[in-house]
């Protein structure tokens, strides 16, 4: 064999092997990519919450506090009221009147017991001394709103005298209308048992009438109240 074409033959041989080992270092270097991709991106995830963990958290702003100090008591039971076992009925007839008592807010009450025969009740009129009291087996709301307006008259908001505090107890809430006044005139109708509802709302009625009437310069304001009353249910007045 010639050694031209010897030598045109080993040529093309290493040609070949350098084609062959170029086209593999090619598809190794195209497959590298794709095979380390997915460890980068685990990587990246186990390193995501890391860098999280590492951001500052938000610091919650301060409160901010509105001291007022201790609530002022309402009430101060003698030691009759805290043995008696009417102790919870007295105090809830005591805290539903007195929320028709605006005036007294603030006010520490002293509730005692009224233990003298053919008295329901009593209320001070000493305006450095506030207090109360009342018959636990005769408890009833007027008689309560009937004392805590003694409380206004040591306070100079309501005139003095036992007929104007009935009056000024009786304008303040049917609610409290559960007995009839002792010390105004009133006809037999009014007196007998427990008022209803439509005697209690015209007691309220005529009270404030008559009290915006004294306003007015009326100075009969009580006659003509008790004439009112005559006069809306019949009958004769009575003491």
């Amino acid at each position: 064999m010639p050694r031209t074409s010897m030598l045109k033959r080993l040529w093309r041989v290493l040609t070949r092997q350098k084609l062959e080992r170029a086209r593999r270092e090619l598809s190794l270097a195209s497959r590298r990519p794709a095979a380390h991709a997915p460890h980068r991106a685990a990587a990246a995830a186990e390193a995501l919450p890391a860098v999280r963990a590492r951001r500052p958290s938000a610091r919650p702003l301060e409160q901010l506090k509105l001291e007022l100090g201790p609530a002022r008591p309402r009430w101060r039971l003698s030691r009759l009221v805290e043995a008696s076992a009417h102790r919870e009925r007295i105090l809830e007839h005591l805290e539903f009147a007195r929320t028709f008592f605006p005036e007294l807010e603030g006010l520490d009450v002293r509730v005692g017991l009224a233990q003298k025969r053919g008295v329901l009740g009593w209320g001070s009129l000493d305006p450095e001394r506030p207090g109360v009291w009342v018959r636990p087996r005769r408890l009833q709301l007027f008689t309560i709103a009937h004392e805590f307006t003694h409380l206004l008259q040591a306070r100079g908001l309501v005139p003095r005298g036992e007929r104007q505090c009935d009056l000024w107890a009786l304008a303040r809430s049917p609610m409290l209308i559960d007995a009839a006044p002792n010390y105004l005139k009133l006809p037999r109708a009014l007196r007998r048992g427990r008022p209803t509802n439509d005697q209690a709302h015209a007691l309220c009625v005529a009270a404030r009438e008559a009290i915006a009437s004294r306003d007015a310069g009326e100075r009969r304001y009580l006659a003509h109240f008790e004439a009112a009353l005559a006069e809306a249910f019949g009958g004769a007045v009575r003491a």
